[in-house]
């Protein structure tokens, strides 16, 4: 269907089109469009709509004259919004160029003046996205709601991506998907820390199902709260503790504070670092001040009521590593510590420090994928340099071990961090800085902009080399009947019969 027509075009500013819609409303940022020039089909996204300035309208605007002129209040009367009085404009940005071959080429040039401009139909989409053996849907074409965007989980999983959009908008939706498809094409194990009770057999807040519910033989459950009887115990000995797991977890730490506790780790000789704090007295030539030892006494006090810490012979590390090298994945559970943001600082940084330290040093060990949320409270500048997830970041591709962030505030991430990620799925943001920080690093960030401040809930930006070009995206719906993306890929007969059981149990 022609929309409209070229008016005006540069490589670097995109295309300008002269709207011939009745309605502008009939059109929404990132949909898909087609410009027709003589050589190619400018593949394009819509990256604004607007109705430019009219003198007469600025003139009537408040009177009663508006009911029989404007063409929007009026239809029928009029020739509508393509009309010579009364235009809307889009402007479109151009992602990929189609020869009359159906080859692709980058967008280098331009379309003639009065090129017809056109939305783009799921034939055209299916000359830009190719599947493979490694690629999986996340969600349907913006504007072309019965056409599939894929995603290859073999390249997503090779580097550090993350998952950034307010709250509210799909994070854990879109998370659950990602995670579904790793394991259904078997890219990667992953290691998730589900502070909500979101990923295991079933959600806690929708009863959705979780990883385990579709691959019941590749997901292992770990739970912090001794009252969840269907998970494995998670507990940690007092000796797994060092400074930096502190400082991250309390986030406050003041330099005298962090200079005693690294004192105190050094002098502790037997002692494990809690008790060496806990029997620790003022010295003479104040390395380990009194009001400092004061302080990390009340924080370290408030790691009274965590169960999970006690003395303990089993090591819980060596058990979740034995899985890993066995290619299962990984839900920790935190039941009734969800809320406690200082609990899972300080789980989420022991186990990625073992983590890297067991990566770092041995080689053949199966890819995993570490995913962080609140990602920020590790990658805080004044934090990084702590923690050991920075250092994973940079580091990922020697190691087989991918981090992949999950954050609501990218722009209280790490610089440096953030320029190492190679995958982007952004959904919407509001603060300015949040979304310059989203897209920091990619091509023409400023025509992306307006594009992640205007998408809707439950629609996310695409943007790195595990898809063709940048996409939005209108995520699938997760529910029993997404099912049939996971279904018969890498299960065996116990799996699908595992899965039937469920699936029964929820209609029960």
């Amino acid at each position: 269907m022609k929309i409209g027509e070229v008016i005006s075009a540069s490589v670097s500013g995109g295309i300008d089109t002269k709207l011939e819609l009745d309605n502008p409303e009939d059109l929404r940022v990132g949909y898909p469009i087609i410009v027709e020039g003589k050589r190619y089909d400018f593949y394009c996204l819509i990256q604004d709509i607007r109705n430019p300035p009219v003198g007469i309208v600025e003139q009537i605007a408040g009177s009663e004259l508006g009911e029989s002129v404007v063409p929007m209040i009026s239809p029928g009367i009029h020739e509508g919004y393509g009309g010579q009085m009364f235009f809307s404009k889009a402007l479109l940005k151009p992602i990929q160029l189609i020869d009359d071959k159906g080859e692709l080429h980058e967008p280098e040039t331009i379309p003639p003046y009065l090129s017809q401009v056109r939305m783009a139909l799921k034939e055209d989409a299916q000359k830009i996205y190719q599947s493979t053996e490694t690629t999986m849907p996340i969600g349907s074409l913006r504007g072309i709601p019965d056409f599939e965007i894929p995603l290859d989980f073999a390249i997503l999983t090779e580097k550090p991506f993350a998952i950034f959009g307010r709250t509210g908008m799909g994070k854990t939706i879109l998370c659950k998907v990602v995670c579904n498809s790793i394991l259904a094409k078997d890219t990667a194990s992953i290691l998730l820390f589900d502070m909500h009770q979101e990923y295991g057999m079933y959600s806690k807040s929708d009863n959705s199902p979780g990883l385990k519910f579709f691959f019941p033989h590749k997901v292992e459950m770990f739970s912090l709260d001794p009252s969840n009887t269907e998970a494995r115990p998670f507990v940690i000995s007092p000796r797994e503790i060092t400074p930096s797991d502190i400082i991250v977890a309390f986030q406050d730490l003041s330099d005298p504070m962090a200079d005693a506790l690294y004192c105190l780790d050094r002098t502790k000789g037997d002692k494990d670092l809690i008790t060496a704090i806990l029997n620790a007295t003022p010295d003479s030539d104040e390395r380990i001040h009194a009001g400092a030892l004061q302080a990390l006494r009340r924080r370290i006090a408030r790691m009274d009521r965590f169960d999970f810490v006690r003395d303990t012979s089993h090591d819980i590390f060596s058990h979740i590593i034995t899985l890993i090298q066995a290619k299962r994945s990984i839900v920790l559970d935190f039941g009734k510590y969800g809320r406690d943001m200082t609990a899972y600082l300080f789980i989420a940084n022991i186990l990625a420090r073992r983590l890297y330290d067991l990566y770092s040093e041995k080689e053949g060990l199966p890819r995993l994928v570490l995913f962080i949320e609140e990602a920020h409270k590790f990658l805080d500048p004044h934090i990084a340099s702590y923690t050991i997830l920075s250092t994973l970041a940079r580091e990922t591709r020697k190691f087989n071990l991918v981090l992949s962030l999950i954050d609501q505030r990218p722009s209280r991430i790490d610089d440096e961090v953030r320029s190492q990620l190679a995958n982007r799925l952004i959904l919407s943001l509001k603060e300015p800085n949040d979304i310059t920080s989203a897209l920091a690093g990619i091509p023409d960030r400023s025509a992306w902009e307006g594009v992640v401040g205007a998408i809707p809930a439950r629609t996310v930006l695409a943007v790195g080399d595990a898809i063709r070009v940048p996409t939005v995206i209108e995520i699938m719906e997760y529910n029993t009947k997404s099912m049939r993306h996971f279904e018969n890929m890498n299960m065996n007969s116990s799996d699908i019969d595992e899965i039937s059981k469920n699936v029964d149990r929820i209609f029960e």
